[in-house]
């Protein structure tokens, strides 16, 4: 039974462009999955008032620094072209830029799914508000090795499982 996660995100400074997201189950490498982690200008075609995209701002690029995970969310109910039906993994800011921007009022990131964007612009992945974007396959995928059974499901395989997420840049 699985009881420590660690997820290691590695992002490029330019987050026009993909990261990686790796996995490690007890210690053990387990798979690495594209990532996206930019934000975006606007919102529903109106601005999110970061233009240069500031992660310790609402809607700017995820912040580098430590996380654990409260829990997971059903995302059932949620707009699925933004975040997939697979769940998304709750962040609990640690240490780093990810405390700050915390401090400071950002809250609400996650790691989810969604459908894809265009093909030519971000690796094919859509922005999001700061959160970290897997496709949905792989964020299936994800949620296969830490979820308990079924689509959509909030529940860790076990009340023991501890999730880290260590997010750095190249």
């Amino acid at each position: 039974m699985t009881k420590n996660v660690c997820l290691n995100v590695l992002l490029p400074r330019n987050r026009n462009h993909l990261g990686w997201i790796r996995v490690e189950l007890d210690g053990v490498p387990k798979a690495e999955f594209r990532v996206l982690a930019r934000g975006s200008t606007t919102v529903n075609k109106q601005p999110t008032g970061n233009p240069t995209r500031n992660p310790l701002l609402f809607a700017g690029d995820t912040p580098t620094g430590n996380y654990v995970s409260p829990g997971v969310v059903s995302t059932g109910d949620w707009e699925q072209r933004s975040y997939g039906p697979w769940g998304a993994i709750q962040l609990k800011a640690v240490s780093g830029d990810a405390l700050l921007a915390e401090r400071l009022g950002r809250t609400g990131l996650l790691i989810h799914g969604g459908d894809p964007g265009i093909a030519a612009r971000f690796g094919g992945y859509r922005s999001t508000l700061g959160c970290l974007r897997l496709s949905n396959i792989d964020m299936k995928s994800l949620a296969g090795m830490l979820f308990a059974a079924g689509e959509n499901s909030s529940r860790l395989r076990s009340e023991t499982v501890s999730v880290t997420v260590n997010v750095r840049e190249l």
